[in-house]
């Protein structure tokens, strides 16, 4: 029995908390956030560059399968904090198309200081939507979201 348990306490589950910082502006990061959260009330959160991820919370770097945006990823993740947990990276299809060679490239080469690596493909939905909020509302949308929550291993 855990210590929780004994004193009559529900044991949090943290595998829902998850912080989301962009690699680079336009990287996807508010789209992502809502997909890890599409209703608003497990905690996911955006942070701005520099922010402190709170107790508990798992990291999600995000960023554009572009080189530029695989650079910056590279870079955020490179100079990580060793005190700080090992963020998840998704790369977001930025055409439809095959990802850069050096893209791919740097994606291979962070891999083992990621906990994982999700990819999210082009979805031309995106580029006619407000918010990401309203692109939940349409299934090719929603399946990409549940594809990114399943990468993921969150299973609400």
């Amino acid at each position: 029995m855990s210590q929780h348990a004994a004193l009559g306490v529900e044991t949090p589950d943290f595998s829902r908390h998850f912080g989301v910082l962009g690699a680079h502006g336009g990287s996807g990061a508010s789209t992502v956030t809502r997909w890890l959260d599409p209703e608003g009330d497990t905690g996911t959160t955006e942070l701005a560059l520099g922010s402190h991820l709170p107790p508990h919370y798992i990291p999600v770097v995000v960023a554009r399968s572009t080189a530029f945006g695989m650079a910056r990823a590279v870079q955020l993740i490179g100079g990580w904090n060793p005190q700080v947990p090992r963020p998840y990276l998704v790369v977001v299809g930025d055409a439809p198309l095959r990802m850069p060679r050096a893209s791919a490239y740097r994606m291979r080469t962070v891999r083992p200081r990621v906990l994982g690596i999700a990819q999210v493909p082009y979805l031309v939905r995106l580029r006619e939507i407000e918010t990401p909020t309203d692109g939940l509302a349409h299934r090719d949308v929603q399946k990409a979201a549940r594809n990114l929550r399943r990468q993921l291993s969150i299973t609400y």
